[in-house]
């Protein structure tokens, strides 16, 4: 897997993903004028936020979720798991783990979203800890990458003596 995750098509094809599926969220939202629930974790504020909608968002937000939601997580956990893997050597790894708890905290988020979205508040405690989680460990992930993203620019355009001779 590692082998998988590093390898520089993946990372830039996982990079593609990431950006095209904020792109779409971003289009999406705005075709249904969509106030989304995915940073929400207080259960009263989800409650009021889903019963503001009418059904049509309702459904527009399940959908995204479905189709969007449950491919972002392994789109941008791959990404930054794989920057963190490449770029930061022994401590890779280490690095890694915030993106590879980020990604199941976002589907299980996801999956008690359609739940919520669908009429069944049952597990809404489960999103209230989910979703800090994924903040939690999305942020540092991207850091983690960003950093990542300089390494290999500064080795690309910077680094003095990495020509290989001719």
């Amino acid at each position: 897997m590692r082998n998988f995750l590093t390898n520089g098509k993946t990372i830039i094809f996982l990079g593609l993903a990431f950006l095209a599926l904020t792109l779409g969220f971003g289009v999406w939202i705005q075709a249904y004028d969509l106030h989304i629930i995915d940073e929400i974790s207080d259960p009263d504020q989800i409650r009021a936020v889903v019963a503001a909608m009418t059904p049509e968002q309702r459904s527009a937000h399940w959908w995204m979720t479905l189709v969007l939601d449950y491919f972002y997580p392994l789109a941008y956990g791959g990404f930054f798991a794989g920057m963190a893997l490449r770029f930061f050597g022994k401590a890779g790894p280490l690095l890694a783990l915030p993106s590879l708890i980020c990604i199941p905290a976002d589907i299980i988020e996801n999956t008690v979203q359609l739940f919520i979205l669908s009429g069944d508040e049952s597990l809404i405690w489960l999103k209230a800890i989910m979703t800090p989680l994924k903040l939690a460990t999305f942020i540092p992930a991207a850091l983690i990458a960003l950093i990542g993203i300089g390494i290999a620019l500064y080795r690309r355009f910077f680094r003095k003596g990495d020509a290989p001779a001719a």
